[in-house]
């Protein structure tokens, strides 16, 4: 099975999780990113600013990619403000037509485990249907590569 990791990070936290999952997968990975500096206490604010009002239009994904040529797509992207990324939903929203059958999400957070059951049906409804599949990964004091290397042995 032919498989994308795609992935927006803006601290490589989520970067470091799915290039442990492509590895594991041996998948290909791409980034997407809006374009912007995000670093810092400037970009974590516009990032949160962008997450809240939902104003991220512009989304590509690095390199040369044919959405079309894969059997799935595992979509990383951390949660800011408690929701998902605002680059993460503009991707969504953008490719959902060439996006393969199977679409996973791979949602980074450093808060405590929470239910995202209904961040996951909003994403869903970008998609316009249900993903196959999705983890919540807790980033913050956790080992986060020993739970992206559980999640994708149930991918193999």
């Amino acid at each position: 099975m032919k498989t994308l990791c795609l992935y927006y990070t803006r601290t490589n936290t989520t970067k470091e999780v799915m290039e442990n999952i492509a590895g594991i997968l041996d998948a290909d990975i791409a980034e997407y990113t809006d374009g912007r500096d995000r670093s810092g206490v400037k970009g974590y604010l516009g990032a949160c600013f962008a997450t809240v009002k939902n104003t991220i239009s512009k989304v590509h994904i690095k390199g040369d990619i044919n959405l079309k040529s894969y059997d799935r797509v595992l979509i990383g992207m951390p949660v800011w403000v408690e929701g998902p990324c605002a680059i993460g939903r503009a991707l969504i929203r953008k490719y959902r037509k060439k996006m393969p059958t199977e679409v996973y999400y791979v949602v980074t957070h450093m808060g405590d485990k929470h239910d995202y059951m209904d961040k996951i049906k909003a994403m869903d409804e970008l998609l316009g249907r249900p993903s196959a599949g999705q983890v919540s990964i807790r980033t913050k004091d956790n080992d986060y590569i020993r739970e992206s290397t559980k999640f994708a042995k149930t991918l193999v």
